[in-house]
């Protein structure tokens, strides 16, 4: 069986990778450590300092358009992985 981690984010849009989700984190996807990581790190932004970010979530207005970049992001990262070789997505 291979290693599953769940990738989460915290408010400020940053991304990170581990086995639990801390308290206060937001879920992204949990699946193949391979798998998770190399979607989540391709469609994420990247910050100056190396940092992945959520798309949408740093230069949102309010918590809803942060959500909502949140839940494009989450479903576009678990479309992927559903459907590996099919790469446009409403």
């Amino acid at each position: 069986m291979k290693p599953t981690i769940t990738a989460y984010c915290w408010a400020s849009g940053l991304i990170e990778f581990g086995h639990t989700l801390p308290e206060g984190a937001l879920p992204i996807i949990t699946g193949k450590e391979k798998d998770v990581r190399d979607e989540v790190e391709v469609l994420a932004r990247l910050a100056y300092n190396g940092d992945l970010l959520v798309p949408g979530i740093p230069e949102a207005a309010d918590q809803n358009e942060a959500r909502e970049a949140l839940e494009r992001f989450s479903r576009v990262i678990q479309e992927r992985l559903k459907h590996p070789n099919k790469r446009k997505f409403k």
